[in-house]
């Protein structure tokens, strides 16, 4: 008989250098394209499965977040769920998940977390879902969540799950700052959009300003594309987000961007030492992490 145990996987965050919204398709969801880049800030994410001869059952509990959902609020648990369901399976499955990406900034923490949740589990049932499978899987949970089964800078574009990997891409060092004040993402979308983008696709005509080969040229240049669609209208309702890029701009950021929704704000610095001593500047309700860019998955 096989030891029921857990084992624990880190779930990185992640950043949006530059976001554009290109308007509104025909099924309501929005069209997008964007560079995500993994961060060096995660988090913890324990699982235990089995299969069993019982109705599947899923347990899903979080610690460290106040007011973050458990259970089948949790999209964690509803990646569980899904894959259970995709490999016809009744299970046991417990996932205990720690907590270190603020929620409601834009970071990325809870489809991550549901990210790790569908690459791991079907090895942990002795099972196996192929790519196409589980990028579908993922693009059904939302909008993040194809971005993170394989972690790597990359542009992405139709609502997130058409993804260009960025090889070669300059290691950045960021400040990731996140005020009290989070942003709820319908909330964006609705209220934080810039009139044009809410506007009908196909009334628009967009060009692609996004191509992986020019983004290597140089880091100046990626940083001359840093921008985000979203960051207007909601600095308009989050006044911090306009106070943290000031005073990342202040303490030496090369160039600054609110990342997805809101209301996180990144800088990026010229090295790790300059912003880790920028992040000892911010204190009070805000909360500074210096981190690194990702090449690729955390190493499990």
């Amino acid at each position: 008989m096989s030891v029921f145990t857990f084992h624990t996987y880190r779930a990185a965050a992640k950043v949006n250098l530059a976001l554009r919204i290109l308007g509104q398709r025909d099924d309501g969801f929005h069209e997008l394209e964007s560079i995500m880049v993994p961060i060096s800030l995660y988090d913890d994410v324990r699982i235990r499965a089995r299969v069993t001869r019982a109705p599947l059952e899923i347990d899903c509990r979080v610690q460290g977040a106040i007011g973050a959902p458990c259970g089948p609020a949790n999209i964690a648990w509803q990646a569980a769920d899904v894959v259970a369901r995709a490999l016809d399976l009744s299970a046991r499955i417990d996932i205990r998940i720690v907590k270190r990406i603020p929620s409601q900034a834009g970071l990325g923490g809870g489809s991550s977390d549901a990210a790790t949740v569908l690459r791991v589990l079907p090895r942990l049932l002795r099972r196996r879902l192929s790519s196409d499978r589980a990028l579908e899987l993922a693009a059904g949970l939302g909008a993040d969540v194809p971005f993170f089964l394989d972690c790597r800078p990359s542009i992405a574009r139709g609502i997130g799950e058409i993804l260009e990997p960025l090889s070669g891409f300059p290691r950045l060092a960021m400040v990731v700052v996140v005020p009290a004040q989070g942003v709820d993402t319908a909330w964006a979308y609705r209220s934080a959009l810039p009139p044009q983008c809410r506007r009908p696709l196909r009334e628009r005509a967009v060009r692609s300003s996004l191509h992986a080969a020019s983004l290597q040229l140089s880091r100046k240049k990626l940083l001359s594309r840093l921008s985000n669609d979203f960051e207007s209208g909601v600095a308009s309702s989050v006044t911090d987000v306009a106070r943290l890029s000031s005073r990342l701009a202040e303490l030496g950021a090369e160039h600054t961007v609110m990342s997805g929704s809101g209301s996180a704000v990144v800088g990026v610095f010229p090295d790790l030492r300059q912003a880790r001593r920028a992040a000892t500047a911010f204190d009070g309700e805000d909360r500074a992490f210096a981190v690194t860019g990702l090449a690729g998955r955390p190493a499990n």
